[in-house]
């Protein structure tokens, strides 16, 4: 009986561990010249400076219930967790690609798949993150004039 409880026991945790697929996704911004921009992403995101002068984003996306084919449609050709930066002049925005993020369904069984997303965005460190949705770069402080 205890041989059978460990094989059981064995075969259900790798069924579960195979039902989970995940994936990190990195992009990376050019802000050179932008004071205020705009953050209008799908679901919730978090903010956090950085030393850098760009924009990383972080998107670790895990899915339960799908194919691994399914899975790398939705990233690679619908681009589900995509995210666009539109920069015209001094002011932009980031955005989703796919900005409906409907349920999605594994075709093999017809269930639902649940998906988790967690998105991370580093923001250079002179922008003022207490709006955030709207943020804007501080002026650089003056340069003293000791002589």
């Amino acid at each position: 009986m205890r041989i059978f409880s460990i094989v059981f026991f064995s075969v259900f945790v790798s069924q579960i561990a195979i039902a989970q697929l995940s994936k990190v996704i990195h992009q990376t911004f050019e802000i050179d010249s932008i004071q205020n921009l705009t953050i209008k992403l799908v679901g919730e995101y978090k903010l956090e400076k950085w030393a850098g002068n760009t924009i990383l984003t972080e998107t670790k996306v895990k899915i339960y219930n799908t194919t691994p084919g399914d899975f790398k449609y939705f990233i690679e050709e619908k681009k589900r967790y995509e995210i666009v930066a539109e920069l015209n002049g001094t002011i932009g925005t980031l955005f989703s690609f796919d900005s409906k993020r409907s349920s999605i369904k594994n075709k093999k069984t017809g269930e639902e798949s649940y998906e988790t997303v967690k998105v991370k965005i580093f923001v250079p460190d002179d922008f003022n993150l207490d709006d955030p949705v709207n943020l804007v770069r501080m002026a650089e402080p003056e340069a003293s004039n000791n002589k």
